[in-house]
């Protein structure tokens, strides 16, 4: 009686399915929460990030691009162009990856989320040792925020230091900022939003 009851149950089951060995339909993918970060076992890929991190708007990726002080005996450092640092007395004193986290914030706060945002580099000079490595990049940055009287694209050269960790991962430990004298800075930026 039991085995008629088994067999009858596994019948019902399968005419119930539509077809069990069939493959699902797929589901889109989620471009809501895309998070795209490579791990930084080449210091190119620590440029990469950062400009994953702004296109997709992740300030925990962001972050990550910078050196971390348990891992480090060195301090994230932030050299403002000369223009931003003097306009904006005091603001980058202190400057610290918080700030960073801070800025960038504000920023993605103040931009729609249907907005575009786009950070690209262009590679001046490298210098590069077993440990460290230090990288002249062009930058330009578009983020279209909503705030009036604060630019939306900026431009000039960074000169980014950059350490391997004991973890073979390398991240920035000293950011200076250049301004090309023609477009607002990547630091002027940052006082915007600080």
């Amino acid at each position: 009686m039991d085995r008629i009851f088994f067999v009858s149950l596994l019948i019902i089951l399968g005419l119930a399915c539509e077809n069990p060995f069939s493959t699902r339909k797929p589901e889109p993918p989620d471009t809501q929460n895309r998070s795209t970060f490579i791990p930084p076992i080449n210091p190119e890929f620590v440029f990469i990030n950062l400009q994953f991190a702004v296109r997709e708007r992740n300030v925990e990726n962001y972050i990550l691009s910078f050196i971390d002080s348990t891992q480090s005996q060195r301090r994230f450092t932030f050299v403002p162009d000369q223009g931003a640092a003097t306009a904006n007395s005091g603001t980058f004193e202190h400057w610290s990856l918080e700030n960073e986290r801070l800025y960038l914030f504000q920023l993605l706060q103040a931009t729609p989320s249907d907005s575009l945002h786009d950070l690209n580099f262009r590679e001046e000079s490298r210098s590069e040792t077993s440990e460290t490595a230090i990288f002249i990049q062009n930058y330009e940055m578009v983020v279209e925020h909503s705030r009036t009287n604060i630019a939306t694209a900026f431009r000039g050269q960074s000169k980014f230091f950059l350490e391997r960790n004991e973890t073979g991962d390398w991240a920035i430990y000293r950011w200076e900022d250049f301004s090309n004298s023609v477009d607002p800075s990547w630091s002027q930026l940052k006082a915007a939003f600080q």
